[in-house]
């Protein structure tokens, strides 16, 4: 690492964004695109950060205040998740209505369908994810998610786009046995590990702003399963902010997961659940790729 590196301003362009990187000193936060076998340290009033809420806040939500440092090896196998705790991870549940139907209901919700997830959840974006040994229903979810960019409570939704920083994409693993153990979804929801994100946070000023119209795809081992855009969803990300702050504060670096669309695997004839060898793909355009292998816990 080359200390005399003068700070420069990024370039958000051709899916440069922020993530993690594991270095010998712990977990920093850099400017990577994937592919790049090197990135740039994230900087904001010259201080590096070991995780995304804290550089957020102290950038105060703005991207512009951001600067690219010294160069750090950033190989696919050292790229972490690029939020490791943040303070919340609010799931949006039947958000698409052809994913609605598939599931045997004709009509969406009348309000967005929340549910919790937890920073143990999360997984890095190209690692192998374990499939637990007590469920043999492990399924996909491709997701947008919303990286929240300042303290945020009873935001209308016009001023939504005011609290956004920026969008990454999510693999929202679901153990469904567990998940309809009861009518609470959190068993099949909250298991450690089994929620991928990433690659990279990219500013939502770069993705459409408030209302992104982005190509969402799931691949199972290069086959599509799931193909829609994310202005298809039936509650916005402007109305998902207005109503989770009617409820709670949003801080910076939490998240929200904003549903999936059509073709999960567990409502497929036959099923398509999740076995060990299995590489599922979520390809969000401007994001990038979130690809993962998943393997048998006890095989790790």
């Amino acid at each position: 690492m080359d200390s005399t590196t003068q700070p420069t301003s990024p370039v958000w362009t051709d899916g440069l964004g922020l993530t993690r990187v594991l270095t010998a000193a712990g977990p920093v936060a850099v400017l990577w695109r994937d592919g790049d076998p090197q990135a740039h340290l994230a900087l904001v009033g010259g201080q590096t950060f070991d995780d995304l809420p804290a550089l957020i806040e102290a950038a105060s939500g703005d991207p512009a205040t951001i600067l690219a440092g010294a160069c750090v090896d950033a190989a696919r196998d050292r790229i972490l998740s690029p939020v490791g705790r943040p303070g919340k991870i609010i799931c949006i549940g039947q958000n698409y209505l052809d994913h609605v139907r598939e599931g045997g209901r004709q009509d969406g919700p009348a309000y967005p369908d929340l549910f919790a997830k937890w920073h143990t959840c999360l997984a890095a974006p190209f690692g192998e994810v374990p499939l637990p040994p007590e469920s043999d229903q492990v399924d996909y979810e491709s997701e947008l998610a919303v990286v929240i960019g300042a303290r945020a409570r009873r935001v209308p939704a016009e001023g939504a786009g005011s609290v956004i920083f920026g969008y990454t994409a999510a693999n929202d693993g679901s153990v469904r046995d567990f998940q309809f153990h009861t009518a609470q979804r959190t068993a099949g929801k909250a298991w450690d590990g089994l929620t991928p994100l990433g690659p990279v946070v990219v500013p939502a000023v770069q993705l459409g702003g408030s209302r992104p119209d982005l190509a969402i795809t799931g691949l199972l081992d290069g086959q599509v399963m799931q193909d829609d855009r994310t202005s298809s969803l039936l509650f916005g990300i402007p109305e998902l902010i207005s109503y989770i702050t009617t409820v709670m504060t949003l801080e910076p670096g939490d998240l929200i997961l904003t549903g999936t669309p059509s073709g999960v695997g567990f409502v497929r004839d036959p099923k398509v659940l999740l076995r060990h060898g299995d590489e599922f793909e979520v390809r969000i355009e401007g994001v990038g790729s979130l690809r993962n292998r998943f393997v048998d816990e006890k095989s790790r």
